[in-house]
Protein backbone atom coordinates (compact mmCIF):
# COMPACT_ATOMS: atom_id res chain seq x y z
CA UNK A 1 0.00 0.00 0.00
CA UNK A 2 2.98 2.31 -0.53
CA UNK A 3 3.72 3.03 3.46
CA UNK A 4 5.45 2.97 6.10
CA UNK A 5 4.09 1.79 9.74
CA UNK A 6 4.94 1.88 13.37
CA UNK A 7 4.47 -1.34 15.43
CA UNK A 8 4.20 -1.70 19.42
CA UNK A 9 5.82 -4.83 20.00
CA UNK A 10 4.37 -5.29 23.22
CA UNK A 11 0.81 -4.91 22.15
CA UNK A 12 0.93 -4.97 18.21
CA UNK A 13 -0.69 -2.67 17.69
CA UNK A 14 -0.01 0.16 15.38
CA UNK A 15 1.28 3.43 16.29
CA UNK A 16 0.11 6.87 14.96
CA UNK A 17 -0.83 7.06 11.17
CA UNK A 18 0.36 5.33 8.69
CA UNK A 19 3.04 7.35 6.49
CA UNK A 20 2.16 8.18 4.09
CA UNK A 21 4.56 9.48 0.34
CA UNK A 22 5.89 6.90 -1.62
CA UNK A 23 4.24 6.56 -4.89
CA UNK A 24 5.09 3.07 -5.26
CA UNK A 25 5.67 0.06 -3.36
CA UNK A 26 8.20 -0.10 -0.26
CA UNK A 27 10.98 -2.12 -0.05
CA UNK A 28 13.46 -1.17 2.84
CA UNK A 29 13.52 0.57 6.01
CA UNK A 30 15.72 1.21 8.81
CA UNK A 31 15.85 3.36 11.94
CA UNK A 32 18.05 5.68 13.05
CA UNK A 33 18.57 9.20 15.21
CA UNK A 34 19.17 12.67 13.21
CA UNK A 35 19.95 15.19 15.94
CA UNK A 36 18.57 13.65 18.86
CA UNK A 37 15.19 12.64 16.77
CA UNK A 38 14.14 8.93 15.89
CA UNK A 39 13.73 8.42 12.40
CA UNK A 40 12.80 5.92 9.97
CA UNK A 41 14.64 6.24 6.44
CA UNK A 42 12.61 4.12 3.56
CA UNK A 43 13.66 2.93 0.29
CA UNK A 44 11.11 1.69 -2.29
CA UNK A 45 9.96 1.86 -5.55
CA UNK A 46 9.68 5.83 -6.71
CA UNK A 47 13.17 5.18 -6.99
CA UNK A 48 13.27 7.47 -3.68
CA UNK A 49 14.56 7.50 -0.25
CA UNK A 50 12.87 9.46 2.83
CA UNK A 51 13.46 10.53 6.08
CA UNK A 52 10.66 10.24 8.78
CA UNK A 53 10.29 11.17 11.69
CA UNK A 54 8.57 9.10 13.98
CA UNK A 55 7.79 11.70 17.00
CA UNK A 56 5.43 13.32 14.46
CA UNK A 57 4.99 11.14 11.59
CA UNK A 58 6.15 13.89 9.13
CA UNK A 59 8.43 13.31 6.31
CA UNK A 60 11.86 15.23 7.47
CA UNK A 61 13.01 17.06 4.30
CA UNK A 62 12.58 16.33 0.43
CA UNK A 63 13.20 13.02 -0.68
CA UNK A 64 16.23 12.41 -1.41
CA UNK A 65 16.83 11.61 -5.01
CA UNK A 66 19.61 9.99 -6.83
CA UNK A 67 18.81 6.60 -7.74
CA UNK A 68 17.67 5.72 -11.11
CA UNK A 69 15.71 2.98 -10.44
CA UNK A 70 13.97 0.89 -7.23
CA UNK A 71 15.72 1.46 -3.51
CA UNK A 72 15.69 -1.98 -1.96
CA UNK A 73 18.02 -1.81 0.82
CA UNK A 74 18.78 1.07 3.06
CA UNK A 75 21.21 0.76 6.73
CA UNK A 76 21.72 3.86 9.59
CA UNK A 77 25.05 4.36 10.57
CA UNK A 78 28.15 7.32 11.50
CA UNK A 79 30.41 8.33 9.04
CA UNK A 80 32.92 10.85 10.71
CA UNK A 81 30.43 12.17 12.64
CA UNK A 82 27.22 12.69 10.43
CA UNK A 83 24.43 9.91 10.89
CA UNK A 84 24.16 8.90 7.38
CA UNK A 85 22.21 6.42 5.07
CA UNK A 86 23.85 3.64 2.81
CA UNK A 87 21.04 2.92 0.20
CA UNK A 88 21.38 0.10 -2.96
CA UNK A 89 19.10 -1.25 -5.56
CA UNK A 90 18.18 -2.23 -9.30
CA UNK A 91 20.76 0.75 -10.65
CA UNK A 92 23.39 -1.11 -9.67
CA UNK A 93 24.91 1.92 -7.34
CA UNK A 94 25.18 2.31 -3.66
CA UNK A 95 24.73 5.19 -2.20
CA UNK A 96 25.71 7.67 1.02
CA UNK A 97 22.94 10.27 2.37
CA UNK A 98 24.15 13.15 5.14
CA UNK A 99 20.51 12.59 6.69
CA UNK A 100 21.22 16.05 8.33
CA UNK A 101 21.45 17.78 5.05
CA UNK A 102 19.52 15.16 2.72
CA UNK A 103 22.80 15.25 0.24
CA UNK A 104 24.76 12.50 -1.04
CA UNK A 105 27.97 11.85 0.15
CA UNK A 106 30.82 11.95 -2.35
CA UNK A 107 29.90 9.55 -5.96
CA UNK A 108 27.44 7.01 -6.24
CA UNK A 109 29.56 3.57 -5.43
CA UNK A 110 29.91 1.46 -8.34
CA UNK A 111 31.12 -1.97 -8.79
CA UNK A 112 28.22 -4.47 -8.96
CA UNK A 113 26.84 -5.65 -12.10
CA UNK A 114 23.45 -6.26 -11.28
CA UNK A 115 20.81 -5.17 -8.94
CA UNK A 116 22.12 -4.54 -4.78
CA UNK A 117 20.26 -6.83 -2.67
CA UNK A 118 21.40 -6.47 0.85
CA UNK A 119 23.83 -4.03 2.69
CA UNK A 120 25.42 -3.67 6.71
CA UNK A 121 27.14 -1.02 7.54
CA UNK A 122 30.25 -1.42 10.37
CA UNK A 123 34.00 -1.08 11.61
CA UNK A 124 36.41 -2.47 9.91
CA UNK A 125 40.58 -1.99 10.28
CA UNK A 126 39.01 1.77 12.08
CA UNK A 127 37.27 2.31 9.44
CA UNK A 128 34.05 3.01 8.46
CA UNK A 129 32.45 0.31 5.45
CA UNK A 130 29.75 -0.94 3.78
CA UNK A 131 28.99 -4.77 3.03
CA UNK A 132 26.95 -4.58 0.14
CA UNK A 133 25.73 -8.20 -2.10
CA UNK A 134 23.62 -8.94 -4.77
CA UNK A 135 22.47 -10.12 -8.28
CA UNK A 136 26.09 -10.41 -9.67
CA UNK A 137 26.63 -12.99 -6.83
CA UNK A 138 29.42 -10.90 -5.34
CA UNK A 139 29.97 -9.54 -1.98
CA UNK A 140 31.82 -5.57 -2.11
CA UNK A 141 33.05 -4.09 1.24
CA UNK A 142 33.01 0.16 0.35
CA UNK A 143 35.21 2.57 2.66
CA UNK A 144 32.73 5.26 2.98
CA UNK A 145 35.09 7.35 3.45
CA UNK A 146 36.57 7.75 0.61
CA UNK A 147 34.13 6.13 -1.45
CA UNK A 148 36.34 3.21 -2.99
CA UNK A 149 35.68 -0.41 -2.73
CA UNK A 150 38.48 -2.51 -0.07
CA UNK A 151 39.74 -5.51 -2.13
CA UNK A 152 38.80 -7.66 -4.45
CA UNK A 153 34.75 -8.55 -4.52
CA UNK A 154 34.30 -11.56 -2.47
CA UNK A 155 33.09 -14.91 -4.72
CA UNK A 156 32.16 -18.07 -4.10
CA UNK A 157 28.34 -17.84 -4.14
CA UNK A 158 26.67 -19.16 -7.68
CA UNK A 159 23.47 -17.27 -7.57
CA UNK A 160 22.24 -14.15 -6.38
CA UNK A 161 23.62 -13.03 -2.34
CA UNK A 162 20.05 -11.08 -0.77
CA UNK A 163 21.64 -10.84 2.41
CA UNK A 164 24.54 -9.49 4.54
CA UNK A 165 25.02 -9.01 7.97
CA UNK A 166 28.37 -7.99 9.09
CA UNK A 167 29.78 -8.83 13.11
CA UNK A 168 32.87 -9.29 15.62
CA UNK A 169 33.49 -13.01 15.65
CA UNK A 170 36.16 -14.42 17.93
CA UNK A 171 37.98 -11.56 17.56
CA UNK A 172 37.46 -11.06 13.90
CA UNK A 173 35.31 -8.89 11.47
CA UNK A 174 33.47 -11.35 9.47
CA UNK A 175 30.53 -10.83 6.96
CA UNK A 176 27.53 -13.57 6.91
CA UNK A 177 25.90 -13.60 3.43
CA UNK A 178 23.02 -15.77 2.22
CA UNK A 179 22.03 -16.63 -1.50
CA UNK A 180 19.81 -17.97 -3.44
CA UNK A 181 22.07 -20.53 -3.84
CA UNK A 182 20.76 -22.32 -0.85
CA UNK A 183 23.93 -21.69 0.87
CA UNK A 184 25.19 -19.44 4.24
CA UNK A 185 28.65 -18.24 3.75
CA UNK A 186 30.88 -16.78 6.67
CA UNK A 187 34.07 -14.13 4.87
CA UNK A 188 36.30 -13.06 7.23
CA UNK A 189 37.13 -9.63 6.62
CA UNK A 190 39.80 -8.43 8.94
CA UNK A 191 42.50 -9.56 6.19
CA UNK A 192 41.46 -7.03 3.53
Amino acid sequence: DNTVRVWDLVTGRQVGQPLVGHTGMVYAVALGEVDGVTVAVSGGDDNTVRVWDLATGRLRGEPLTGHTDSVDVVAVGELNGMTVAVTGGHDKTVRVWDLVTGRQVGQPLVGHTGAVYAVAMGELNGKTVAVTSGEDHTVRVWDLATGRQVGQPLTGHSDAVDAVAMEELNGKVVAVTASYDGTVRVWDLSAM
